[in-house]
């Protein structure tokens, strides 16, 4: 039987986490002068953080949202000891598909934007089709 996501989840539903700026957060900036500012990959995290929150509390057990597809624009530099709170918004439901519209925010408005496209997929399948494929570059490796 497969999975109606559309009765399930709707556009509009959206969640929201918090975050105080840790060192963690500057963790993967490039340069050491940015070690002092919130990280794009941190900025992603708290994205795909506030996603699952709507998905990982509504959907069935076995199933899971798994990102597919993260586009990220920074507006301004967030120092560490802000609190920013990201709030994302389920815009679309496509089939399987989920898009949701995330703002990053401080006291003085948004910090950054972004899209997540994430799939609904059963953990079984995927850990069947991740098996597979590693068992196809073993069998390549050997031939090489």
């Amino acid at each position: 039987m497969m999975l109606d996501i559309t009765s399930i989840l709707a556009p509009g539903m959206h969640a929201e986490v918090r975050r105080v700026v840790d060192i963690e957060d500057a963790y993967g900036n490039a340069s050491s002068y940015l070690n002092q500012y919130l990280s794009t990959s941190a900025c992603i995290d708290l994205a795909v953080k506030a996603c699952m929150s709507i998905t990982d509390s509504t959907l069935p057990e076995g199933y899971l949202s798994v990102g597919q597809r993260m586009e990220l624009g920074h507006e301004v530099p967030v120092m560490l000891g802000t609190a920013v709170t990201v709030q994302a918004v389920l815009r679309e439901v496509q089939g399987n598909k989920l898009i949701f519209d995330i703002t990053g925010s401080d006291a003085l408005g948004v910090v950054f934007r972004c899209v997540n496209e994430r799939v609904v997929v059963n953990r079984i399948g995927l850990e069947e089709k991740g098996t597979a494929r590693a068992l196809e570059i073993q069998a390549l490796k050997k031939r090489v």
